[in-house]
């Protein structure tokens, strides 16, 4: 769950402020922005303003200044870094509501600004449109950060909830921008196989849960990205579903538009030789630096709204260590014995 923020190149001067409190507020904005954030800049020019005044600049002190490199070159590695095309106005020149609204209304959820500023600006929050206005001091608890935290600790899409507001509020942020996406499940393909063997109780379905997936990451990721698809062959039931037979099925009910922006799209069936040899948890990663674990399958989100009573239930993971112990997984997994066939390339 990242919010799309765009700082001013003035709002991290801190300057006013004895060096242990300045400090603490920064390190509580630079994980908010690290944690929950995707960077705007309106031009080229204005990133490059930014980047001088925390390296360069005397308003922060050394800690701060660390740190904020730190976040800087980890959202530079997971792509969470946008700069608009064409050029818009500077944040750092903005000084009016209507302009705010106009210039970065659509572009950002929430807008950084110098102090002073800040007060002048912040009737935008006052009046909830967007974007939020926050200063240093006050993003950690910006509205927009606290519904994203809220959504991380409920971790819950209920019952009957739609499944396109999953999407919208919990995946589309982690999919946009992502050059590589991985989802592990050992019964990730069982909803497909069911479809394409013409089992009964498909009757009344009206798709499943990978076409629907891949279309909506199809639309947001980084142009050429590629998505690994990681399930278990269950040679009992559907012995005859290698992974080029999953792979045609899924290409008779997907393919990628015109606009689309995968390159590659890979079917991996492991064998394991005992059920403890494949993970346990599915999970979805996604190279913008977070993942999803869910105890339940994908395939709750096989219908339009979620079809299970016991609603599904997620955890949100995000720092190195975590992500460093979920693709542990899915190595284990893609240490098995397995096929692969490509859906698309």
């Amino acid at each position: 769950m990242h919010a799309r923020i765009a700082i001013a190149a003035n709002a991290l001067d801190t300057s006013g402020l004895p060096s242990p409190v300045a400090n603490l507020v920064h390190r509580a904005a630079a994980e908010g922005v690290a944690v929950h954030g995707r960077l705007v800049f309106g031009s080229n020019q204005e990133a490059s303003e930014l980047v001088a005044a925390i390296r360069q600049g005397a308003a922060l002190p050394q800690d701060a200044r660390n740190r904020w490199i730190e976040v800087l070159t980890h959202l530079r590695k997971t792509n969470r870094i946008t700069v608009r095309k064409p050029d818009a106005p500077a944040l750092a020149s903005i000084r009016a509501l209507d302009d705010l609204r106009l210039h970065w209304g659509a572009a950002t959820d929430v807008a950084v600004v110098a102090a002073e500023v800040g007060e002048v600006l912040r009737a935008a929050a006052d009046a909830g449109h967007r974007p939020e206005v926050a200063t240093a001091a006050t993003l950690d608890d910006c509205r927009v950060i606290r519904r994203i935290r809220s959504l991380a600790e409920d971790a819950t899409a209920a019952y009957g909830s739609d499944r396109e507001r999953f999407w919208s509020d919990v995946l589309e942020p982690l999919a946009t921008g992502a050059r590589q996406v991985t989802i592990v499940d050992r019964y990730l393909f069982q909803s497909l196989w069911d479809l394409d063997s013409g089992k009964y109780w498909t009757r009344r379905w009206r798709g499943e849960h990978l076409s629907w997936l891949l279309q909506r990451i199809d639309s947001v990721a980084d142009s050429g990205a590629e998505v690994r698809l990681v399930g278990a062959w269950n040679p009992g039931e559907y012995s005859a579903m290698t992974a080029t037979s999953t792979a045609d099925a899924l290409k008779a009910v997907w393919a990628p538009t015109g606009a689309g922006r995968l390159a590659k799209v890979t079917v991996t069936l492991a064998s394991p030789a005992r059920v403890v040899d494949f993970p346990h948890d599915r999970h979805i990663r996604f190279s913008t630096g977070a993942a999803l674990m869910l105890g339940a399958g994908f395939d709750r989100l096989r219908a339009n709204t979620v079809w299970d009573q016991d609603g599904l239930n997620w955890q949100y993971r995000w720092s190195p260590g975590a992500i460093r112990e979920v693709e542990a997984r899915e190595q284990r997994a893609l240490a098995l014995p397995h096929t692969e066939a490509a859906v698309y390339r």
